[in-house]
């Protein structure tokens, strides 16, 4: 069966699902609330990303847009940090789902929004994962960011997802902490 872009689309807003939850979440909610609470947001922030030309400051100000004019939130001080990684964990669907996205089973990002690994579902059945780290620049062109691959962790493939990630959690760093 081919992918389409209706499914890319499908598979991209569960994973943005996930981020406004779990990440973003302005008023709190964790998995307390309502599964959908946050999914209104979810098709103007998967055209925003399949547009491919939105960055890190473009996806944070949308978010706090919504914050302040749909949500009417306050401004906080922990909004700018948790918009800042919730746009960084949005950038890395973008490059994980939009590259293939029936594969991407989990996407783990560290609490600064620096590291990230992608776990996979490869059409085999088997699991792999990917670390990347997060970069900016800006210069007379204007600013933007993406994903870089990290250089760490052992490529291999894994019969689960569970096993991917264990194996990433021991030979990456960051993840030894437990601070994805």
């Amino acid at each position: 069966m081919t992918a389409t872009n209706d499914d890319a689309d499908r598979a991209l807003a569960a994973h943005v699902s996930g981020v406004l939850r779990h990440i973003w979440d302005p008023i709190g909610m964790r998995t307390e609330g309502p599964r959908d609470a946050y999914d209104r947001y979810i098709p103007g922030i998967v055209a925003l990303l399949r547009g491919r030309s939105a960055y890190e400051t473009a996806i944070v100000e949308h978010l706090i847009r919504i914050e302040n004019l749909e949500m009417r939130l306050s401004a906080r001080a922990r909004v700018m940090s948790t918009s800042t990684r919730a746009a960084r964990a949005l950038l890395g669907l973008r490059e994980a789902c939009l590259e293939a996205p029936h594969t991407l089973v989990a996407q783990i990002i560290s609490r600064d929004g620096l590291h990230c690994i992608w776990i996979f579902r490869r059409s085999d059945g088997l699991h792999s994962y990917r670390h990347a780290l997060f970069r900016s620049e800006n210069d007379e062109n204007g600013e933007y960011s993406w994903w870089a691959d990290a250089g760490e962790g052992r490529p291999g493939l894994f019969s689960t997802a569970t096993a991917a990630e264990a194996e990433a959690r021991a030979m990456i760093g960051w993840l030894r902490t437990r601070d994805g």
